[in-house]
């Protein structure tokens, strides 16, 4: 299989967009309303995301393609074993710098506590599927 940097091109991909498809699940499925409503988006928002839509979903692609390839980056050089290893470090990765980097929007935009558990839920969730993903396809998505 092809590399780039040492990682798995197609492994990377699936995580990536494994990681994209958690966010479509949270976002435009399970909390749609909710997310929408904690962000206090009104119509006009709702109008002006529309119009957007094709250049976000392909940024948000874009930033879920580099998640995969940092954490696959990663976990390669914590020497994540096996899955529960690779689990565990991208847990650990998530609440030490994710989590707490969205936080900031809790603590200084004044951002409600629930919208923090919905994004952190959707990162955990996705980190995790990544994690898993990369364990996979080509154990831990790099190899020396």
């Amino acid at each position: 299989m092809p590399r780039i940097f040492g990682l798995n091109i197609l492994a990377t991909l699936v995580a990536g967009l494994a990681f994209w498809m958690v966010g479509a699940l949270f976002y435009g499925v399970l909390f749609a309303d909710l997310w929408m409503g904690l962000w206090g988006f009104d119509e006009a928002d709702l109008a002006r995301m529309e119009t957007a839509m094709g250049m976000t979903m392909g940024i948000g692609f874009l930033l879920s393609i580099i998640f995969a390839g940092v954490l696959g980056f990663a976990l390669k050089a914590l020497k994540a074993d096996g899955m529960m290893g690779a689990i565990k470090w991208a847990v650990f990765l998530w609440a030490g710098f994710v989590v707490t980097t969205m936080s900031y929007d809790m603590i200084y935009a004044l951002q409600p506590v629930m919208l923090l558990i919905v994004d952190g839920a959707h990162t955990l969730t996705g980190f995790i599927v990544m994690a898993a993903l990369l364990t996979v396809l080509d154990g831990v998505a790099a190899k020396d």
